[in-house]
């Protein structure tokens, strides 16, 4: 175990006892006559405060349930839940600060996080993928004692593909989007010719390891992913290197837009948004950032990162946000009811026709949605799934560093191999 795992399992251990002091349902501060019942709920959602209020005075509205919405921000939304459980004032409802992990499991173990099994059963969960849904449940064996099921509530779902600015592509004389890396290579380096920055990512940080998963899926395949993450496939294979060689040929290329390598994100989507770049590769969540940062900047259009290997492409995502019903609340079935109403279709549609995220239920995907939304959504099949054990963070640190380096021609592809096979050895980046 290393010192992250180590520190968070530490945090879980005070947790425990913290919640076992607390000596049994803690009492909310939730109105308590049938007439008049009022649901406080915990969220960080600055982006959607205004659609959630709208949502809260449509459910009071139809049911006479007031829903008190409290913006917490998302850094310390654990901590105030975790002093709330202590003191006995915990609310009905919550966003969850953290997925099904070491984070919740005390909360999810001691009953402050609902167990949600019996309402998903009888319906509830066939409006999720079941992967979102796999994702908001505590698994047999979880090695932290909660009874296995369902105890978050998927509100959005996330993937990342490469989008890209339509009339760029036209001036260039770019007819058709490319599938395959060989395609991708040229149209950038046709978008060069034509004068424009072909393509930018947030190459700095951490969508450089996400753009990197799209090519471990399709270059090196599941069974040898997991055979390396075993121990037994080392990362000098040939697999491997042939991956990493793909960033060799984009480093050479002279497709990246300046920057590239040491952006983050917000900056390479302000360099596309603002028509400085012809391609972006980031999440579906960038479409409510260039609606907020350009409203006017809507011919764009959306493709599949391009096949580079003979395994299928698999997109970095999963689940976004999720809530949870507060399982020690007196109003606890009332609050349930709320989230099952939020999650409904029509109020799906609303939430991803206002903020521009993809809907986590998928009766909402219709013809009616924004094309670039439609365009993610199709793509929710296609999202990696969770390996049973995932490259460790120490290799996965030193591939990125590594990646950088190629991308400057700094270094090789089997350079940066090696010192992945080292960092896997040692347990320490390289």
């Amino acid at each position: 175990m290393n010192r992250y795992r180590l520190a968070r399992a530490a945090t879980a251990a005070v947790l425990v006892l913290t919640i076992a002091a607390c000596g049994g349902p803690s009492s909310s501060p939730s109105g308590s006559g049938e007439d008049d019942t009022e649901l406080v709920f915990w969220h960080y959602f600055t982006d959607r405060e205004e659609l959630l209020q709208q949502f809260a005075d449509e459910y009071e509205a139809e049911t006479g349930v007031s829903i008190d919405l409290v913006l917490v921000p998302g850094d310390t939304l654990g901590q105030k839940f975790q002093a709330a459980a202590q003191a006995g004032t915990l609310p009905d409802i919550s966003a969850a600060w953290a997925g099904v992990g070491e984070e919740t499991a005390p909360y999810a173990r001691e009953g402050q996080i609902a167990d949600l099994s019996a309402e998903m059963a009888d319906g509830w969960s066939d409006r999720f993928e079941p992967s979102l849904l796999a994702a908001a449940s505590f698994p047999e064996g979880n090695g932290f004692d909660v009874p296995p099921g369902p105890y978050l509530v998927p509100l959005d779902s996330t993937n990342m593909q490469i989008l890209y600015n339509k009339q760029m592509f036209a001036d260039a004389g770019i007819t058709e989007l490319p599938t395959t890396w060989d395609d991708f290579i040229a149209a950038g380096r046709q978008l060069a010719e034509a004068g424009f920055e072909p393509f930018t990512a947030g190459f700095g940080q951490w969508p450089l390891s996400s753009f990197a998963q799209v090519y471990q899926w399709n270059v090196i395949g599941e069974e040898d992913l997991k055979a390396t993450f075993a121990g037994t496939m080392p990362y000098t294979a040939e697999p491997w290197v042939r991956m990493l060689g793909l960033f060799e040929e984009l480093g050479q290329a002279g497709i990246l837009a300046d920057g590239t390598v040491t952006n983050d994100a917000p900056a390479s989507e302000s360099l596309f948004v603002n028509g400085q770049a012809a391609m972006l590769f980031d999440g579906s969540w960038a479409l409510g950032v260039f609606k907020q940062q350009n409203p006017s900047f809507t011919d764009y259009g959306v493709f599949v990162p391009p096949s580079a290997g003979d395994h299928a492409v698999r997109l970095p995502g999963g689940v976004g946000a999720m809530v949870f019903a507060v399982g020690s609340s007196p109003h606890r079935d009332e609050a349930v009811e709320f989230l099952q109403w939020l999650t409904d279709t029509e109020r799906q549609r609303t939430y991803a026709t206002e903020s521009l995220n993809l809907p986590a239920n998928t009766d909402a995907v219709d013809d009616g949605l924004d094309e670039n939304l439609a365009a993610f959504a199709a793509q929710g099949d296609a999202v990696a799934p969770t390996l049973p054990t995932p490259m460790p963070l120490e290799v996965d640190t030193t591939m990125t560093k590594g990646i950088q380096r190629i991308l400057q021609g700094q270094d090789t592809p089997e350079g940066v191999a090696a010192l992945m096979q080292k960092a896997a050895e040692t347990g320490q980046a390289q």
